[in-house]
């Protein structure tokens, strides 16, 4: 293991805030050595709600990660999303005199300088120009550099999202002591954990509930076509069990998770179980029933909400190879039968692949983005990123993304 290989990525959530320290190989093996996580304080939807609350949170989750790996951290890629992101496509051409020219990344970059120049910077970041296909004299490319043409056509996916919602959490990550050097949308993330090729060639859905958000990605013919981040998640099964029981939403987020069920006519038996009540010092007793029909409602509608997003999209017809769930609601019990029943289409829950870790836990749906997000960084460490130690032996480092990184981000 080298100190130069070594990648830090830290996902932001609702729920928890998780940093995952890992070393990519020559092979462009990913191995796992560090991980730390903390409750998620401050933050909601995607939005920081209290700095404060949220850079300490931050703040022990790398600290966490420093222990137990051993490294110290300087800098990090972190997740990002919310219901201000937006998707869209752009397209542009260039155009060659004479005999035709070979191809080359200045033309790509050129492209998407032009691309890039229709965006509207106003109250919008730019996260991510992806291309979506590139045409060479009328005829379809995968890629386009080194061949020859008079004529260069490009469609690009744009994902863009409010500034506010950017630099905020751009500057309480920062606060908490590293330097985060880029962002990847969060469906992006965790679609590169848990979608197969050819999933995304015959028409897939990924779709990661967390904790304040559900974030949504349609693939069909290999291509990205649509980004969709809704704010329904695991907190408002939460809510509802503590409102209707009248429990602390410490107790109640411990209930859904260790006798949490997605249909109460799965229920192997009825037991009541004793709880604290928020009232006063004594117990209250709630059967497992309730606590399974309080959850199955929740689900029920946040699913309806995702099909109705998913239809809305145009392309829930052509989901072929159904939807892929992944987030932490995910491991719910029955959470694909329930889904499958809505959805009526075929439903997997998706966990993170490719990748090397000291524990098992790393492949729960739960960690779908902070390992996707180590996808991401993979996808360019050959070509287009270096990693250095920086020169003050303070931790670890990124070297410079070359222009072409910057520009593209594409993933696969």
């Amino acid at each position: 293991m080298s100190r130069n290989r070594i990648v830090v990525v830290t996902d932001v959530g609702s729920s928890k805030i998780a940093t995952l320290i890992a070393d990519i190989d020559e092979l462009g093996e990913i191995h796992i050595i560090g991980s730390g996580e903390s409750l998620s304080n401050g933050i909601d939807k995607g939005s920081i709600v209290n700095s404060a609350e949220f850079i300490k949170s931050c703040r022990e989750s790398i600290s966490n990660s420093e222990n137990s790996s051993g490294f110290k951290v300087s800098v990090v890629i972190s997740n990002i999303s919310g219901q201000y992101m937006d998707f869209k496509t752009e397209k542009d051409n260039l155009t060659f005199e004479g005999n035709g020219k070979e191809i080359d990344y200045t033309d790509v970059i050129t492209l998407i300088d032009k691309v890039s120049e229709k965006i509207p910077r106003d109250n919008m970041k730019l996260l991510h120009i992806l291309p979506k296909k590139y045409i060479l004299d009328n005829d379809l490319v995968l890629d386009p550099v080194g061949l020859i043409g008079n004529k260069l056509e490009a469609e690009f996916n744009i994902i863009t999202i409010k500034s506010n919602i950017y630099n905020n959490l751009k500057k309480s990550i920062e606060s908490a002591g590293v330097e985060v050097i880029d962002f990847v949308a969060n469906p992006i993330a965790s679609s590169s954990a848990v979608l197969f090729e050819e999933e995304k060639d015959i028409g897939v859905a990924c779709v990661d509930i967390g904790g304040g958000l559900s974030d949504i990605a349609v693939y069909k013919n290999g291509n990205l076509e649509y980004v969709k981040s809704i704010p329904v998640g695991g907190m408002l099964v939460t809510k509802d069990i503590a409102y209707r029981f009248k429990i602390p939403k410490e107790v109640a987020e411990s209930l859904k998770k260790q006798l949490g069920i997605a249909s109460k006519d799965l229920l192997e038996s009825n037991e009541a179980v004793e709880i604290p009540s928020r009232e006063d010092e004594q117990t209250i007793k709630i059967d497992r029933y309730d606590i399974a029909e309080t959850i199955e409602w929740r689900l029920t509608e946040m699913l309806e909400i995702i099909r109705k997003e998913l239809e809305k999209s145009g392309f829930y017809e052509k989901l072929n190879a159904g939807i892929v769930l992944t987030g932490g609601v995910a491991n719910t019990p029955y959470i694909q039968l329930l889904a499958e029943r809505i959805f009526e289409k075929d439903v997997r829950i998706g966990k993170p692949k490719d990748y090397r870790g000291f524990s098992d836990k790393f492949s729960s749906p739960e960690y779908a983005t902070a390992v996707g997000m180590l996808h991401f960084i993979k996808a360019f460490k050959f070509n287009n990123m270096s990693f250095t130690k920086n020169n003050t032996n303070k931790g670890l480092n990124f070297g410079i993304f070359n222009k072409f990184f910057d520009k593209i981000k594409e993933l696969f």
